[in-house]
């Protein structure tokens, strides 16, 4: 007897361990993402949206705008100047000889002759009296390429980072065509991508309320349909209290994502009127989902690294893993046939 109830005593400590540990509770619990999803604000934002686009003032009060400050600036942009691309490229701090290696390879803004492409780097802040700091501030001098942000710079803090790049982007550089939003790890491939964008219908999304024939509509990458992890030990873990959904809306992974002018501006319009959320991909895809925006999958992102190979990479716009900076450089000059 004393051993069936030590047994027993150890299988309901088990179970509770397992209960907790891989949140049970917070599956059985989720709501319903299909009849349920109601993300703040707890309203229909598209017309706010295309009220602000007409250039009407708001009815309604933004619920998330940042209160940081940008640091720097850059005067590659104005609001004239019309561009076929704007890069946008989340870096780190310590991350120079990323920075470098981009500079020598996809972000040469003059290597496409027709083209007019420009680059910017988005950092936060950590010690601004710092050895780093200096040498950031000596890069900014050198290649004015670099927008640094008063945030602190760490990974829970990369929705930060993208919108204040949005909102820089809405509010010095609004004339692209295109916006390229990457991490500075990936190996990109601009020719591709504007073949790519050039080829997408005149409506690239499906019909949403702001559509017109002459509208284009892209928010395009590698699109996952997942649901949120509630593993205690989990990097991503989310409670039920913070995401009280069982799916996630489609989202774009971060690393690389291509928006059309007109998707770009819908979707900075309406984080001003959705809840923050810590990671930025699953963030997007909410706000894509609150605006009307149906995410594009393009099978030429990789939010992996594609293995190498000169004709495999043909077709790749844009690719993982790239933190070997020597590589990326390689990559890049064999395919843009550079000896």
């Amino acid at each position: 007897m004393k051993r069936r109830r030590n047994l027993y005593v150890f299988t309901v400590c088990v179970l509770v361990f397992l209960y907790y540990f891989c949140g049970v509770s917070d599956y059985v619990f989720s709501r319903d993402f299909d009849s349920e999803f109601d993300y703040p604000l707890n309203t229909d934002i598209r017309p706010i949206v295309a009220d602000i686009l007409a250039g009407n003032k708001p009815s309604v009060t933004p619920i998330n705008i940042y209160p940081y400050r940008f640091l720097s600036n850059s005067a590659k942009c104005n609001a004239v100047e019309k561009l076929d691309l704007f890069i946008l490229v989340k870096s780190s701090m310590s991350h120079f000889q990323y920075r470098k290696a981009i500079r020598q390879t996809y972000g040469q803004e003059n290597y496409l002759p027709g083209r007019i492409v420009k680059i910017l780097f988005f950092l936060g802040i950590n010690d601004m009296k710092s050895q780093t700091q200096r040498m950031i501030e000596k890069e900014m001098e050198e290649h004015k390429d670099i927008i640094q942000i008063d945030f602190l710079d760490n990974y829970f803090n990369n929705t930060i980072k993208t919108m204040m790049s949005f909102r820089w982007a809405y509010e010095h550089c609004s004339t692209a065509d295109y916006y390229l939003f990457t991490d500075d790890d990936m190996y990109i491939s601009v020719s591709n991508l504007l073949n790519y964008v050039s080829e997408q219908p005149p409506t690239g999304m499906s019909t949403t309320f702001y559509e017109t024939e002459r509208d284009r509509l892209l928010f395009a990458g590698y699109v996952f349909k997942s649901a949120p992890h509630r593993y205690i030990t989990s990097k991503w873990r989310v409670s039920i209290d913070e995401y009280p959904w069982d799916r996630w809306p489609p989202y774009v992974t971060a690393g690389a994502y291509v928006l059309s002018n007109k998707a770009f501006k819908i979707m900075y319009i309406g984080s001003l009127y959705v809840k923050h959320f810590r990671f930025d991909d699953i963030y997007l895809g909410i706000v894509a989902k609150k605006v009307g925006i149906e995410p594009t999958h393009c099978p030429s992102f990789y939010f992996y690294k594609k293995k190498y190979s000169k004709d495999d990479y043909s077709e790749v716009i844009a690719s993982h893993g790239y933190g070997d900076h020597s590589e990326l450089v390689r990559v890049w000059n064999e395919q843009n046939r550079i000896i």
